[in-house]
């Protein structure tokens, strides 16, 4: 598992790139530098699956905390592009019912400001 974080432009949005697969090795992996994103950056994280050709349940499982904590923080997280086995295990799970799926980094709606 590789990733990258970054902040495009002028967004409220993090987009956590990862490329390969999302499991328990790779979740153990994540954990530190996804929070210290969040601390610096905000509780409006995009994760962008495009290149996640992989995941399982420990995958599934952070996904799911990492909504609930940014949600009690008034953000949210919205998934990029998941293709493949990822999408059907979105799917299956009925998990694509709760995270934001968009297609793109780009067509993901600025969130309204209170």
């Amino acid at each position: 598992m590789t990733w990258t974080i970054h902040t495009p432009g002028s967004t409220q949005w993090t987009v956590l790139s990862l490329r390969g697969e999302l499991d328990l090795y790779a979740v153990d992996e994540l954990r530190r530098p996804v929070l210290t994103a969040i601390a610096a950056h905000g509780p409006w994280l995009a994760v962008d699956l495009t290149a996640v050709n992989f995941i399982d349940t420990t995958g599934l499982g952070m996904l799911v905390r990492l909504l609930n904590k940014l949600r009690e923080k008034n953000g949210d997280l919205a998934l990029i592009g998941p293709r493949g086995q990822v999408k059907r295990i979105l799917q299956w799970t009925n998990l694509n019912r709760l995270f934001p799926v968009f297609d793109s980094a780009a067509a993901i709606p600025e969130p309204a400001r209170n």
